[in-house]
């Protein structure tokens, strides 16, 4: 490559980068809190559980009831870090047998409202974006010595 094309290659990837957008402080503070969100929320069957103590669900029995495939001991696990983020808190009853009852707290309460709206998303645009992969499977470049399905 000689000199002056060096120079052209340079200049062309620097003018590139300054069409960029930096993002901006508030983006990434507002990413931060999604992240922050989403670990909170992170796990196989955390908002299942949420949802069914929204629904009143609350005896360990009857929340593990409610998970089919699940071991009593991955609920046991997710309840605890649920518990853990302060979202819900565990009751045990000196009866015998001794029974342990959970349910959620204020803060877990907030949480309701944010997956609900999820929900609605969900419900709304699921078509939407079932259409979109089909039509991205079907329609994507095929990378070099990948085999189509019908092959």
């Amino acid at each position: 490559m000689a000199k002056d094309d060096a120079a052209q290659v340079s200049v062309f990837r620097n003018s590139d980068l300054s069409q960029v957008p930096k993002p901006c402080r508030s983006d990434l503070d507002l990413i931060e809190r999604v992240d922050q969100a989403l670990d909170v929320l992170h796990g196989k069957w955390k908002v299942h559980l949420l949802f069914f103590m929204a629904r009143g669900v609350r005896r360990h029995g009857r929340l593990l009831a409610c998970l089919p495939g699940v071991s009593k001991k991955v609920m046991t696990d997710t309840l605890r870090a649920l518990e853990r983020d302060g979202l819900v808190v565990r009751r045990i009853f000196a009866e015998v047998p001794v029974r342990v009852e959970y349910s959620l707290t204020p803060l877990g309460w907030t949480m309701t409202e944010p997956l609900v709206v999820l929900s609605e998303w969900g419900e709304i645009h699921t078509k939407e974006v079932t259409e979109a992969r089909t039509q991205y499977r079907n329609h994507s470049p095929r990378l070099v010595g990948e085999r189509s399905a019908a092959a």
